[in-house]
């Protein structure tokens, strides 16, 4: 089990039986690696008797560093072409494994596991996995862009594999016997003629530094001589052991990083503006000083906080704080019914260069049948379970943050630049956490809790409100489409015409200095804003003629909203993906078509594929999906059953099923969903999902399906019903029943997953392994659209289709 808060018990037992005066802040101060455990097992090997008594695992360069630079900060960074920045093998023949990587929750650490093991040659059972502490790991930039398995994967691959050839040539060396002569399996080196010479990893090497220096411009080229197996040897990836995090979890032992905390801590809660863009007059600091632990109000230009000895004390401080504020002279920015209008009247801040291939004006002009349609996304938050938090600990005028922000690397790269520090007297601390899945608050709640920290000289934990957390979290971005097709006289797609606009203009980065929202609040800012993204379909369909065009748009207030866009899962993937697979399915009601065949139509039109057979396998993933469907190949919309018609008193229920594709990288899904909608109420009930997936190799088949079906799920809930609601001056969802969210009765009854493999050479020995996550979110919330019109003959073209507004389309529809 991983724990990242404090020294766990069994390490301090060892260090006192070590050295009874060293102090816990010396320890933690001198031990890189070693200030995180992943058990007794994991650090018992450097301590043991007879052990080196040098730091087992520190990297050279970050040792070297602490050596060589007399004003040099305690956190060097580990060097990642040092071997001993990845791997340590320990006296007791176990490893851990060091990767710059986080979990969200989705197993990659058991599937990091996995592929080091396997290419290690050693059991995975004796193995364990630290992740994301910038000073203890190397620097591979955290999770995102579902890139931990398809790119970073690698270079712990060639790692591992350089690891076991170094082991080896120790063994070769150590019974005078060439490599080949020798056999490796479960850490355990034998000589082949001679079963009885034989050395342990931990009988070669352990408690002792590889001292191995690797090539690579950057961290994902890191290599050594040695190459990776073929497919074909690996023989833990594809197992599915279970999650080493899992039980912690389930028992309630795991320490979460809400759970942190150190000597001398105190809490702190902000205040945020009322309404967007207020700024701040007066603070009558007199209205909280009597309150029982009141420290400090801390306030620099609109950002103010106070803070309290205790949490509730902060809560209540917080809340009772006489502020001043001064609202802006204009609405700073439209209501959301207003939203779609002002976007589409709006004049674009950015402009994408169309990409054009054929006609498209002419097909249009000359085609049988067009087909012109709309489609809204709105804004849509991250909605984490837990509202964002942070612990800042100043102690010796370092800076320590414990987090769950998924990029770490960036946070301590970005608190460093804000409190003007130097990056080697900053680290965080990366722990588990709701916040997750791009660009969340947990960014802005470390920068607080750093601030804080520094200003009033003591640890300072941070938590936002349910409240805040709903309201001022940074939201993916809202989109409106207007797509046109045509289609000839045989019912062929010949003409696309596809733009979209997004508001998204000023989209805040990860862990920017000056786009976090404390800095925003105290009036630092970048000259120019970020100029956001709109995004355009991701298919491999062959259409004749087309055109993809999309810009960007502003609202009215820039900085300081709690309308900031900034990356939720899979950036505009669910928004475009809704639009263009919603109009695929038109087009193919328009032509009478049945959606699959339509889809496979387009996808077997066209000859040529990319590098990574995209075209080949998004045939497979869409055939597969419908067999595991059992899918019937008939035209949309479902004929209605006469019993349902209006006024029949019977007939309630009306079901139907759609289906979307779409690919992320080179990972590429097909997605049907099967609803029932109540044509009384408009309540729309995902009864089953399906989804075909590949991502190349599989690492760990059952923990990829649960990937998926959480994944499934959330973009459900995104479906169904999120969105950020607001009048002119503030958003109005702030807890779950203003802003809801998926419900454990709106779960499926049947979830299946097929994992397909649908490279054309199947079984090649270098099949890669892709990024799995993300690509799931990208075609649900279509699906769901297009099963609703099969359904029910009526087009859903807003998201998302809450009660009230399926039941206003179906009986506009007469339905």
């Amino acid at each position: 089990m991983t724990t990242f808060t404090n020294i766990p018990r069994q390490v301090d037992d060892l260090l006192e039986q070590w050295n009874a005066t060293l102090s816990r802040r010396t320890f933690l101060k001198g031990s890189g690696l070693l200030v995180v455990s992943v058990g007794a097992a994991a650090v018992a090997g450097p301590f043991a008797a007879g052990a080196s008594a040098q730091v087992v695992g520190l990297s050279a360069g970050a040792q070297s560093a602490k050596v060589e630079g007399a004003n040099a900060g305690p956190y060097p960074d580990p060097d990642f072409r040092q071997l001993d920045s990845w791997i340590v093998i320990h006296e007791n023949n176990t490893a851990t494994f060091y990767v710059g990587k986080t979990d969200c929750g989705q197993g990659t650490g058991t599937a990091f596991r996995q592929m080091m093991s396997d290419e290690l040659d050693i059991a995975y059972d004796k193995t364990s996995c630290i992740m994301g502490s910038t000073d203890t790991t190397v620097d591979q930039g955290g999770s995102g862009g579902s890139d931990a398995i398809q790119t970073d994967g690698w270079p712990m691959r060639r790692v591992a594999a350089e690891a076991r050839r170094v082991l080896l040539e120790m063994a070769s060396a150590r019974f005078a016997v060439p490599v080949d002569q020798l056999a490796v399996s479960d850490g355990v080196i034998t000589v082949k003629a001679d079963s009885s010479r034989k050395a342990s990893y931990g009988e070669l090497i352990g408690g002792k530094r590889f001292n191995v220096t690797l090539t690579g411009n950057n961290v994902d080229a890191t290599t050594g001589v040695a190459k990776v197996k073929p497919v074909q040897a690996l023989e833990i990836v594809g197992q599915s052991p279970q999650r080493y995090d899992i039980p912690a979890k389930v028992d309630g032992s795991l320490k979460w990083a809400v759970d942190v905390k150190v000597p001398g801590m105190v809490h702190a809660r902000n205040v945020k503006p009322p309404v967007a863009g207020a700024k701040v007059i007066g603070i009558d600091d007199s209205s909280v000083r009597s309150l029982p632990g009141f420290i400090k109000v801390v306030s620099k230009g609109n950002y103010v906080a106070v803070v309290c000895e205790r949490e509730e004390q902060a809560v209540k401080a917080a809340r009772q704080l006489k502020v001043d504020w001064q609202k802006p002279p204009a609405s700073p920015f439209p209501t959301s019914e207003d939203l779609y209008t002002y976007m589409r009247s709006a004049t674009p801040t950015s402009k994408q260069a169309p990409a054009v291939k054929g006609n498209p004006d002419a097909a249009l002009a000359g085609a049988a049948k067009i087909v012109e349609a709309e489609y809204d996304v709105p804004f849509q938050g991250h909605t984490a379970f837990a509202p964002a938090h942070a612990l800042a600990d100043p102690s010796n005028g370092q800076m320590t943050i414990y987090s769950n922000d998924m990029k770490s690397y960036g946070m301590r790269s970005g608190v460093a630049q804000f409190l003007g520090m130097p990056r080697d007297k900053v680290r965080v601390v990366w722990m588990e956490g709701p916040q997750g899945y791009g660009r969340t608050a947990a960014d802005d709640a470390g920068f607080e809790a750093a601030y804080l920290a520094k200003e009033i000289g003591r640890p300072v934990r941070v938590q936002w409100m349910r409240h805040e957390e709903t309201g001022w979290d940074t939201k993916g971005p809202a989109f409106t489409f207007k797509i046109r097709g045509g289609l000839d006289a045989e019912g062929k797609l010949i003409a696309l015409d596809y733009n979209a606009q997004a508001a998204d203009y000023c989209h805040v980065g990860y862990n920017e200095a000056d786009t976090v929202l404390i800095a925003q609040l105290m009036g630092t800012r970048r000259a120019t804003p970020a100029a956001g993204s709109a995004g355009t379909p991701s298919d491999m369909y062959d259409i004749p003629n087309k055109r993809t065009a999309s810009q960007v748009v502003s609202l009215p207030l820039v900085w300081e909203t709690p309308l900031r866009t900034g990356n939720l899962r899979d950036p505009n993937g669910p928004q475009v993906t809704f639009a263009a697979e919603s109009f695929i399915d038109e087009m193919a009601a328009a032509a009478n078509a049945d959606p699959v065949a339509f889809r496979l139509q387009l996808l077997t039109a066209g000859t040529t594929d990319d590098s990574g057979f995209k075209r080949a396998r998004s045939i497979a993933v869409v055939k597969a999906a419908a067999d595991a469907f059992g899918w019937d190949a008939r035209p949309s919309p479902k004929p209605l059953d006469p019993s349902t018609s209006l006024g029949a008193g019977t007939g309630t229920i009306l079901t139907g099923r759609g289906i979307a594709y779409s690919f992320r990288n080179q990972t590429v899904v097909a997605e049907i969903a099967e609803v029932e909608v109540n044509r009384r109420t408009g309540h729309v009930w995902v009864k089953r999902l399906v989804c075909a997936h590949d991502c190349g190799l599989v690492i760990n088949p059952e923990a990829l399906r649960r990937t998926i079906e959480g994944g499934m799920l959330h973009s459900l809930s995104r479906a169904l019903h999120e969105e950020v609601r607001f009048d002119a001056e503030k958003t109005t969802g702030v807890d779950w029943i203003s802003h809801p969210s998926l419900r454990h009765t709106d779960a499926p009854a049947r979830i299946d997953v097929v994992l397909v493999n649908g490279d054309p050479n199947p079984n090649r020995p270098d099949l890669p392994h892709y990024g799995a996550g993300e690509t799931v979110c990208k075609p649900l919330i279509a699906a769901v659209a297009n099963a609703i019109f099969d359904a029910t003959g009526v087009r859903l073209r807003r998201v998302p289709f809450r009660d009230a507004r399926v039941l206003a389309a179906l009986k506009a529809a007469r339905v």
